[in-house]
């Protein structure tokens, strides 16, 4: 069951989010929840590459500048990122901006920022089922994950940048 918990990032999942432990992190998924013109939840995997905490209560996001994903995040300015791990299960809930239509070191991906609205916590209930907790998130592999790891940090640098991007 979720748990409203505040307005901004709590402590672990802000460390989690701030890109300092990659090799960790990085085969673990983020899902990227939108709307679409439809009504329609529209989900998105992202990773630990694409996500990084500007602050307690502004995410920065890399998503594909003509995906649906973005193009949902445009319209409406709304989303919900998923942060699901052993033991934890975090849903911040916030309103979009773009920042930048094409990042520089990534030209294929548009720069927002989610300021954080609410941040639920999810857990079992330990009244109807005591001992149940999350066994792990979802995870990707990628063959080239070397190269991915050096163009992850070079996309995590720009995004925390405050320079207006063209």
């Amino acid at each position: 069951m979720s748990k409203l918990i505040g307005d901004q990032l709590p402590d672990d999942l802000y460390q989690r989010l701030l890109g300092n432990d990659l090799e960790q992190s990085g085969e673990k998924v983020i899902l990227l929840a939108t709307v679409d013109d439809g009504g329609w939840p529209h989900l998105a995997m992202l990773s630990y590459f694409e996500v990084i905490a500007k602050d307690r209560r502004n995410l920065r996001l890399a998503t594909y500048k003509g995906s649906r994903t973005t193009r949902n995040m445009q319209a409406n300015g709304k989303a919900t990122v998923s942060i699901v791990d052993e033991r934890s299960a975090y849903y911040v809930k916030g309103n979009v901006e773009e920042i930048a239509r094409e990042m520089e070191c990534s030209p294929q991906n548009s720069k927002l920022n989610l300021r954080v609205e609410q941040v639920l916590a999810d857990a079992a209930n330990e009244e109807f089922e005591p001992g149940a907790y999350v066994a792990s998130g979802v995870t990707y592999k990628n063959p080239g994950r070397n190269q991915q790891l050096q163009t992850a940090r070079e996309v995590l640098r720009e995004l925390v940048e405050d320079r207006l991007n063209k």
